[in-house]
């Protein structure tokens, strides 16, 4: 088996707007230089809110392994961070709080306008981004909604619970008992999956005691509360059927099309908004997939059969089946 790639750190340069003063922010990425064929696939995986790139690895190690065996030959993988993460800030730290923000920037990131991208997307604020992305004349319309609007109030719950939820941790060793001792997401991760998040996902803060002449460390997320909560908020999370179903024409004309891997457990989609999804698409999507045993972090979960899932669709889009449209 051929050694698989080490990936480099890069930033990218990413334009957008704060009021009417142009900006430029960095955002830090994962770069696997794969191979050098001039027509291979440029792969672009983008995580969902408050998780950090390094966590798709795993799933990328296993796509790149199974390539030797494939007709798909990727040129260049990327995994990028969330904007909002203090890495990826701006030069005066302040943070880029719109996802509407975050889309209309990554449309102008450099990248972009050098490769033609097959993007893997978790979670729909990722989608929207992956949508923008493959096409100029794509436009999500993201609209208004009333305070009393129940997505208004689910959003605005997360928004709460992010900012209440725990921060700080003695050391690592005590964030990874604490992350899988309880009852939250983190307990059915892949070991790999959780070790990174620990890693990177974290960080550790010095700090002097006043009036002790003392120094106390702790560790706490890299994506802290003010950047991570805004991100919650509904407003920018949805999207008009008619919108998506533009998206996905303007994908499909471009050549390429959606492939869908559903998690297993109906945690946050439900097997009649599975439905409502593809009518939204218009049914333009080109597969789908459901990844057994996997709640809604499939990356995190489930990232070999994820690496597995995506062997598949990349060997379909090299070789131009799945071109049925796919129906639930």
């Amino acid at each position: 088996m051929s050694q698989l790639p080490a990936p480099e750190r890069r930033v990218l340069s990413l334009h957008t707007t704060l009021g009417s003063d142009p900006v430029e922010l960095k955002c830090s990425t994962l770069y696997y230089p794969v191979s050098c064929t001039k027509d291979g696939l440029t792969l672009v995986f983008t995580h969902g809110l408050a998780g950090h790139k390094e966590q798709y690895d795993p799933a990328i190690a296993r796509l790149l392994i199974a390539r030797s065996n494939s007709r798909y030959d990727p040129r260049y993988s990327w995994e990028g961070d969330v904007h909002n993460e203090r890495y990826c800030a701006l030069p005066t730290s302040i943070p880029l709080y719109s996802l509407a923000q975050v889309q209309h920037s990554s449309r102008n990131s450099s990248f972009r306008k050098l490769y033609s991208l097959d993007i893997c997307t978790h979670i729909h604020a990722s989608f929207s981004y992956a949508l923008c992305s493959r096409n100029d004349r794509t436009h999500i319309d993201v609209p208004s909604l009333t305070p009393t609007d129940p997505r208004s109030i689910h959003g605005a719950a997360n928004v709460r619970g992010s900012l209440a939820k725990r921060d700080r941790w003695t050391d690592r060793e005590a964030l990874t008992k604490w992350l899988v001792g309880g009852k939250g997401v983190w307990r059915k991760w892949d070991k790999r999956v959780l070790s990174s998040y620990v890693r990177y996902g974290f960080e550790e803060v010095n700090e002097s005691e006043l009036g002790a002449g003392k120094r106390k460390s702790y560790v706490t997320p890299t994506l802290r509360k003010d950047e991570e909560s805004p991100l919650y908020a509904c407003l920018s999370h949805t999207v008009e059927p008619e919108s998506l179903g533009r998206a996905c024409r303007a994908v499909e004309e471009a050549g390429r099309g959606v492939h869908v891997v559903w998690a297993d457990f109906e945690e946050f989609i439900s097997k009649m908004a599975k439905k409502e999804i593809l009518d939204a698409a218009e049914h333009r999507v080109v597969s789908q997939r459901t990844i057994k045993g996997a709640g809604h972090l499939v990356p995190q979960e489930k990232p070999d059969e994820l690496g597995e899932a995506l062997v598949e669709i990349l060997n379909e889009i090299v070789n131009g089946s799945g071109n049925t449209k796919a129906k639930m």
